[in-house]
């Protein structure tokens, strides 16, 4: 089973002398592999915990060149809705724009005309191998009803982009491929339009 593409090494043989010598797969499921590896690192032995997650991709539908299509979703964990960019894992027959494009049309019923790739991500390379994708999408058409699973309680709802840059600014996102996502998305649509400004003017 793959969960995340390679951006990690593969080597056991590292910078500075440092190698794995031996390495255990302790725990694995759909989601997540939990591995002890044993390094050697200028001649002494340090047993390193770490994780392979799957890889999963985040999108940020444009309704206009100053709306966004966002999520409120109800997270168990923090026990608070939580305002997000729709996102979730790949899956084995996907590709990270396959994976954004079902994503967006589960948790809000919609379907972009138009998405963009705006680069990816790590959220944490020193334990987890995990690469985040990100999407923007544009012309966005309504297909019908969400579909979602049962631990997914999702409003969809528009905001503006200043909305969406305050709360970024007072930290009221907490989830951090939605912050990635919408400072990044926020960026590049911004760009593209004064490319199109530019572009009308000539």
């Amino acid at each position: 089973m793959k969960l995340t593409n390679k951006i990690f090494s593969n080597s056991h043989d590292y910078l500075f002398g440092w190698k794995t010598v031996e390495t255990k797969n302790i725990y694995s499921n759909k989601y997540i592999e939990l591995y002890e590896d044993v390094m050697e690192i200028n001649g002494k032995k340090k047993t390193y915990t770490r994780g392979i997650r799957r890889d999963y991709s985040t999108v940020v539908p444009f309704i206009s060149s100053d709306k966004i299509l966002i999520i409120k979703s109800f997270r168990h964990f923090v026990n608070s809705i939580q305002i997000e960019a729709p996102s979730g894992y790949i899956e084995d027959n996907e590709t990270p724009e396959t994976a954004a494009i079902r994503e967006l049309r589960e948790e809000t019923g919609y379907s972009p005309g138009r998405i963009i790739n705006i680069g990816t991500y790590t959220l944490d390379y020193s334990m987890f191998e995990q690469v985040g994708n990100l999407f923007v999408a544009y012309d966005l058409v309504k297909e019908g009803d969400q579909e979602l699973g049962l631990m997914e309680l999702i409003e969809p709802m528009i905001m503006t982009v200043d909305e969406i840059r305050t709360l970024l600014q007072e930290s009221k996102i907490l989830n951090s491929s939605s912050i990635v996502a919408f400072y990044r998305a926020i960026d590049f649509n911004k760009k593209q339009k004064s490319q199109e400004q530019s572009s009308t003017t000539l």
